[in-house]
């Protein structure tokens, strides 16, 4: 069909017709484009629907972590007041001075005599725990009930400490004579035991 028939079969065609024809025509080009992008249109949206809902969920877990936020700041003060009272127990260094200091008063207070005090090393336990001990070395000279007394006030000072290897030793038997021929009282018996202080690691 030739070009000028389409035209002469065009101008037949009522007005209302080739107005018609002419919107259509006008249209097409849109619908082709509709066509052609509008699954990839369709899939874009879904992505961008799915994101948003991924975002909105992390806003709403974003959004109930910070109203948790003033219940975990209390614990931390809460873990931090423990913590600094647990240090009170377990000091980061020991003062030797302060613990000679305090066996000092109770030598005066129980009538026991410290003859031997001798530190040892600090060493990490075995237990993996994170602190140190430093053991020390004492003997004691003093009847048995107050040497008892001396060791039970020990273990209960404010710092963290604990006994170990306790001995008592025999007395000499000439020191012994003599002692129950002057009726002096009660005897006194020589103690070795290792004093174990702790620290934080």
């Amino acid at each position: 069909m030739e070009l000028e028939e389409i035209t002469d079969k065009y101008r037949a065609f009522k007005p209302q017709l080739r107005y018609g024809l002419l919107v259509l025509v006008g249209i097409l080009p849109a619908i082709n484009t509709w066509m052609s992008s509008g699954d990839a249109l369709e899939l874009r949206k879904t992505q961008v629907e799915t994101e948003f809902q991924v975002e909105r969920q992390s806003f709403e877990d974003a959004r109930q972590k910070a109203a948790e936020l003033p219940a975990l700041e209390s614990k931390l003060a809460e873990i931090e007041g423990e913590l600094t009272k647990a240090k009170q127990f377990l000091p980061d260094r020991i003062e030797i001075d302060t613990i000679l200091g305090f066996i000092g008063q109770l030598e005066k207070e129980l009538d026991v005599t410290l003859v031997k005090f001798t530190p040892g090393v600090e060493s990490l336990p075995l237990n993996g725990l994170e602190y140190k001990e430093l053991p020390v070395d004492i003997s004691l000279s003093g009847t048995f009930v107050n040497t008892m007394r001396f060791m039970d006030r020990l273990v209960h000072m404010q710092n963290l400490t604990h006994m170990r290897n306790i001995q008592f030793l025999p007395p000499e038997l000439e020191a012994d004579k003599k002692e129950a021929a002057a009726n002096v009282g009660p005897r006194k018996v020589e103690s070795q035991v290792k004093l174990i202080l702790f620290k934080g690691a």
